[in-house]
C-alpha cells in the first residue's frame, strides 16, 4: 500500500475501540495521525465535543488534515438515551462536514462511518442497492445521517461506509464476542445468551482498518460501501472455538430477554462492490486468530 507524501489524517473518536486500532495501523503505514476525543488530550489528540461545529473547525483549521475519518458516534445499539443517539450520530456528523466545508482548502477524502444496522432485519446477503429498513434508533440514526451527508457530495470528497459486525482486542464487554471471550477467560461455568443458531459476520477490526485506509487512498467519492467479508459464523460455532482455545466447555443459558422476535437466521454483506475497489484480502484474517488474540490479551 503506497502512502502519499501528503499523509496527515484526522480521526474523530480516536480514543474509541476502532479509533485506537486505526491510529496504530495508519501510524505503522507512515501516516501522520491526529484525532479528537471527548476524554483525552495530547500533542496529537484534541479534546473536542463534535456537537460543537466551531470546536471542530478550529481543530481542523489547525491540523489541516489531508484525510478525515469520522468514527465518533453512539455505537451501542441498546443505548438508552435516544435523543443523544440522534444528536451525536446525525448533528455531530453535520457539524464535522460544515466545519470541513469552511476550511480554506478541501481535504482529499472524508470517510464517514455508518453501519450495516441501516439494513434492518433483511434475510441473506445484503448489498448497497437494497432499500434500508432500520429497526432500532441506532440504525435509523445512521440512515438519517447518511441522507444528510449526501447533499455534501458536491462540496467534499466523501465516502460512506457500512461496516458489518467486527470485533477485536479492546472492544467493550457489552458487545457479544467480548462478553463470550471474557466469560471463558474468567473460567465461568455459565453464560446467558440469546439465539445461538443465528449466523452473522464477526470480522476482525484489523480488516476494517485496512479497508478504511484503502478507501481513503482510492479515487472513489460520493459513494457508499459495505465493509464486510461475506463470511458468517453462528454463535454456537464461536462457543465451540472458544472451548478449543480455553480447554473447557461453558453451559449456555438461553435468556428470553436476549432473544429477538422474528430474528433472521443469516445476515451477511455483499462484497461485490467493495473488493473490485480495494482487492480481496479476506484470507489474511480468520476468526480463530481473532478469538485467540482476544483471549490472550
Amino acid at each position: 500500500m503506497e502512502v502519499p507524501s501528503n499523509k496527515r489524517v484526522f480521526i474523530t473518536g480516536i480514543s474509541g475501540f476502532t479509533g485506537k486500532h486505526l491510529e496504530n495501523y495508519l501510524s505503522e503505514k507512515g501516516f501522520d495521525v491526529y484525532g479528537s476525543s471527548l476524554l483525552e488530550t495530547s500533542s496529537k489528540h484534541f479534546k473536542c465535543d463534535i456537537l460543537s461545529e466551531e470546536s471542530l473547525y478550529q481543530i481542523l483549521d489547525e491540523v489541516k488534515p489531508d484525510y478525515v475519518i469520522h468514527l465518533a458516534a453512539i455505537s451501542f445499539v441498546a443505548a438508552e438515551d435516544q435523543l443523544n443517539i440522534y444528536n451525536v450520530n446525525v448533528f455531530g456528523t453535520l457539524n464535522l462536514l460544515n466545519a470541513a466545508a469552511r476550511l480554506a482548502y478541501t481535504p482529499k477524502k472524508i470517510l464517514i462511518a455508518s453501519s450495516a444496522a441501516v439494513y434492518g432485519n433483511i434475510e441473506g446477503e445484503l448489498n448497497e442497492n437494497m432499500h434500508p429498513r432500520p429497526v432500532n434508533h441506532y440504525g435509523n440514526s445512521k440512515l438519517v445521517m447518511e441522507n444528510m451527508v449526501k447533499p455534501f457530495f458536491d462540496k467534499l470528497d466523501i465516502i460512506i461506509v457500512r461496516p458489518f459486525n467486527y470485533t477485536g482486542v479492546g472492544q467493550r464487554e457489552n458487545f457479544l464476542i467480548p462478553k463470550i471471550v471474557t466469560h471463558f477467560k474468567a473460567g465461568k461455568k455459565e453464560i446467558d445468551l440469546g439465539n445461538i443458531d443465528v449466523h452473522r459476520e464477526f470480522n476482525d477490526v484489523s480488516f476494517v482498518t485496512k479497508c478504511y485506509t484503502k478507501l481513503i487512498l482510492s479515487d472513489i467519492k460520493s459513494d457508499i460501501f459495505n465493509i464486510c467479508t461475506g463470511r458468517v459464523y453462528s454463535i454456537k460455532e464461536i462457543l465451540a472455538l472458544m472451548s478449543e482455545i480455553s480447554g473447557y466447555k461453558i453451559q449456555v443459558n438461553v435468556n428470553p430477554n436476549f432473544v429477538r422476535k422474528n430474528e433472521i437466521q443469516l445476515l451477511k454483506g455483499s462484497t461485490k462492490k467493495l473488493f473490485p475497489i480495494i482487492d480481496d484480502f479476506v484470507e489474511e484474517f480468520n476468526i480463530q486468530k481473532t478469538l485467540l488474540e482476544m483471549f490472550k490479551a
